[in-house]
């Protein structure tokens, strides 16, 4: 699940990229709050409001690495099963994994969505067993109550995750059930996606019945009510494009014998070419024996400082820093590993090293559009 959010690099764990968004702050100031206000004074009380509070923090960052430890769980199963996973991302309403392919069947769909749950179930019972340890050793009961707080939390994050509503861990078993029992994994997907947009209402309506009763902590259940309706309506939009794009080949959609740079030219004279040409911002380059040698933009060359001697080959990005694809290639492939920028990009697609055409922003534009209305036929596009 991708919450469109930047976040700041933390680190690689087993060739995953680990960050933070920065409310993932809020969300340890939150926490902690909720371990000084509601936690130590029964649990430990007559300490000094700051040594409450190294504790509540102390406490938040823990169960910000056992929320770390969830969806490592998720990414390792999927590198396993081999799903490629992007990154892991933290934020204010906890984490997420960003997988850069689907999974291929509801085995492998059931397995990634439940280690996330085990893994904070597995937690909880050690961080229970840790606790019950500590004070049966007689240790300082501002030890043992956050320990024995951790064990309550990851066991009701693993009980809320498997509530079967998507983006929830539980909608992902949801989806690969329904999977299983009918074959369709569009169909799993999208009953998933109505059962969390229901659970989202349910809980924003909950969370709002709290507020008007005085309690804060409503506010914290409307918000995540609010996001999982959103969350799962944005995840059925993105699964119905991808089971409309499903067959649709990099070949069905791109734009074949694009106009081109030769290489060999002035970037001056490639330039006023252009004046009667096509009004295209981003152009393939070719050598003259035919092969491509990489990009250029129309922005780029006219930045170029000595254009009447430098030749467009001297100054196009190198085709080793370009996308490129085969016509053969699924276009959710291609769009899985690139996103063509506008005025900057394009997809190459090759076949071996000469240019059978390229994929832009339009393209994309096109086939998406396209894909809600009738079928895309490589006859119809390449004709």
């Amino acid at each position: 699940m991708n919450t469109g959010l930047a976040s700041i690099p933390l680190g690689r764990v087993r060739g995953v990229g680990v960050g933070a968004h920065w409310s993932t702050v809020v969300a340890v100031l939150v926490i902690a709050q909720v371990v000084v206000v509601s936690v130590l004074p029964q649990a430990a009380p007559g300490h000094s409001a700051v040594v409450n509070w190294i504790v509540g923090v102390l406490a938040a960052l823990i169960f910000m690495l056992s929320l770390l430890a969830h969806e490592l769980a998720h990414a390792l199963v999927a590198q396993r099963l081999g799903v490629g996973v992007e990154r892991i991302d933290l934020w204010l309403l906890g984490g997420v994994s960003r997988l850069s392919s689907s999974p291929r069947s509801p085995r492998a769909e059931f397995l990634i969505a439940v280690a996330g749950p085990a893994a904070s179930a597995g937690l909880a019972v050690v961080a229970g067993a840790t606790g019950a340890a500590l004070a049966a050793w007689d240790a300082p009961a501002l030890v043992v109550s956050p320990v024995l707080w951790l064990a309550i939390t990851n066991g009701v994050l693993a009980a809320f995750n498997s509530v079967p509503a998507a983006p929830l861990d539980g909608g992902r078993l949801l989806a690969a059930a329904v999977w299983w029992r009918t074959g369709d994994e569009h169909r799993g997907t999208k009953v998933a996606a109505v059962a969390g947009r229901a659970f989202g209402v349910a809980l924003a309506a909950f969370g709002l019945t709290q507020v008007l009763a005085g309690a804060v902590s409503g506010l914290w259940l409307m918000l995540l009510g609010a996001y999982l309706v959103v969350s799962s309506t944005t995840e059925q939009s993105a699964n119905e494009v991808r089971h409309r794009l499903g067959s649709v080949l990099a070949r069905d959609v791109m734009t074949p014998d694009p106009p081109i740079a030769p290489g060999w030219w002035t970037v001056r004279t490639f330039l006023h070419s252009l004046t009667s040409g096509p009004h295209r911002q981003v152009f393939p380059v070719v050598s003259f024996d035919g092969a491509v040698a990489g990009v250029i933009s129309l922005a780029e060359l006219v930045r170029v400082r000595d254009p009447l001697t430098t030749r467009v080959s001297d100054v196009c990005r190198a085709l080793a820093g370009v996308p490129v694809a085969s016509p053969d290639e699924p276009l959710l492939d291609v769009l899985a590993r690139t996103s063509p920028g506008q005025g900057r990009d394009v997809v190459l697609v090759l076949r071996e090293r000469h240019l059978a055409g390229v994929i832009g922003p339009d393209d994309v534009a096109w086939a998406l559009e396209l894909a809600w209305g009738v079928p895309i036929s490589r006859h119809e596009v390449t004709a």
